[in-house]
């Protein structure tokens, strides 16, 4: 390889991987590891910093080693949302587990913080509950003294994956986050794009324990291999990442399907706080000029179907469509693991299946679960509707996108047409154009993958119907 290239590194819920992307947007070589978080029990979901670090590391290594160090340009770095390190600048080492964005135990913390939900909306265009970082700090604060006891020394560093990863590539030399990220601590003001002291006084988190902001696209060190020292020029997370490399702009709709779905809606320049929906800050090249999406999680999508095999109803992931097509009577099922997402925002309510008496097939449960995915996208695109939202077209992308049934079903549901790429490594190639434009100092119009277009292939009636068995299906569930 003689080319220069970004090696662009994703820090998922179960992989860390490292990709090497030329200035054409073509992935070149690849490196992965499967690295899941250990879940103790219903709502427990962490890792061990240390392990993820050297999970990350072994990919980025062997990698360099595999295209040369000299031959790269740039290093770009992209994580999972609210999922939150903690560790002492002095040593390096963690002082408290890291838990990840799906880890729900610190609902007391998120309770007892002394703001209103209406508060914490308005300044984070989030909502306060566990599953952000904030409460999860503060859980960690008063259950481990390494964790206090750093706070107090003024030496504890409190950040996103993707900073810690950096902070340990660069020796220490920069703690910094950007917007994306920031945001998701339930520290970070949207409206001014600085921390909020306020938020840290409610959540006993130190001020001084935080990272700089930067933008998304920006200088956040070198890291020295074998000589070579390399600059980082992107720290992102993982959906703006996807958005980015799809470009996304005013007015337009993406969904991506993988461990959870997520609907982003892009709002241009203005900052639209509406209940029931996240307020996010989309990928940015300049912390002065930000941009805002409309953002409805659906928190289970691909962990569907390991929740399914926790049930003894085993699937092969290579086979989804195939089972689909032979399902005679899909199961009515709600995918509510750790609760409902937006609109709904109910942590009450869990994995229910309606109508089930030992005459369903596996076939009918995957059909079944797919269909309750493409419903809940659906709740959140009628609700951005209600709310003088236009969603006329969407675009696509992520691991479940490939299967023709959840899209069909999609389609049908939100009765627009759906745009797939042929390409299901948005979020890496977004974090590598990050930094290359970064590098070129000007806009790169990458050649996006051939797109395949879904569109609805039942009647306006036929689709009303289903929604509203639906909607019923789920007041039921949620006891309504």
């Amino acid at each position: 390889m003689t080319s220069p290239f970004v090696i662009a590194l994703d820090q998922g819920t179960s992989s860390c991987r490292a990709m090497a992307v030329d200035q054409e947007g073509h992935i070149r070589a690849q490196r992965s590891v499967q690295f899941s978080p250990v879940r103790q029990a219903p709502g427990l979901s962490q890792y061990r910093a240390e392990d993820l670090l050297a999970a990350q590391t072994s990919v980025l290594n062997g990698l360099l080693d595999e295209i040369g160090p000299q031959q790269v340009a740039a290093l770009a770095v992209c994580s999972q949302r609210s999922t939150v390190v903690l560790w002492d600048k002095n040593t390096g080492k963690s002082v408290a587990p890291v838990l990840t964005w799906e880890d729900g135990r610190a609902q007391q913390e998120s309770n007892q913080a002394p703001l209103s939900q209406a508060q914490v909306h308005q300044v984070t265009g989030l909502f306060k509950t566990p599953y952000f970082s904030a409460p999860k700090i503060t859980w960690c604060l008063k259950n481990f003294p390494e964790a206090a006891q750093a706070a107090r020394a003024n030496t504890l560093c409190v950040a996103p994956v993707a900073s810690y990863f950096i902070w340990q590539l660069t020796q220490g030399s920069t703690f910094a986050v950007d917007p994306t990220l920031a945001q998701r601590t339930l520290l970070w003001d949207i409206q001014t794009g600085d921390w909020s002291e306020t938020l840290c006084r409610a959540f006993e988190v130190p001020l001084s324990s935080l990272p700089s902001l930067r933008a998304s696209a920006a200088d956040y060190g070198s890291y020295l291999y074998k000589g070579v020292s390399i600059p980082i020029y992107t720290c992102v997370a993982d959906q703006q990442a996807a958005a980015f490399y799809h470009g996304l702009t005013s007015g337009k709709t993406s969904v991506n399907y993988g461990t959870g779905a997520f609907v982003l809606h892009h709002t241009g320049s203005q900052l639209i706080v509406l209940p029931g929906m996240l307020s996010s800050v989309a990928a940015t090249t300049s912390v002065e000029q930000r941009a805002f999406l409309l953002e409805g999680p659906v928190f289970a999508a691909g962990s569907v179907f390991q929740w399914l095999q926790s049930q003894g109803i085993y699937i092969d992931p290579t086979q989804v469509d195939n089972l689909c097509t032979k399902a005679k009577h899909p199961v009515s099922f709600l995918p509510a693991l750790g609760g409902l997402g937006a609109p709904y925002w109910d942590y009450n309510v869990g994995p229910v299946p309606q109508k089930v008496d030992g005459a369903q097939t596996p076939q009918d449960w995957v059909a079944g679960a797919l269909r309750g995915i493409a419903h809940l996208v659906a709740d959140i695109t009628d609700y951005l509707r209600v709310n003088a939202q236009a969603v006329t077209t969407v675009e696509v992308s992520g691991g479940l996108s490939q299967s023709v049934y959840l899209l069909q079903c999609q389609a049908n549901f939100l009765k627009v047409p759906l745009y797939r790429q042929n390409q299901t490594e948005a979020t890496v190639l977004g974090t590598a154009l990050l930094a290359w434009q970064r590098l070129i100092k000007s806009p790169l119009n990458w050649q996006l993958a051939q797109q395949e277009t879904v569109f609805p292939n039942v009647s306006a009636e036929q689709s009303q119907a289903e929604r509203r068995a639906w909607k019923e299906f789920v007041a039921k569930c949620r006891g309504k």
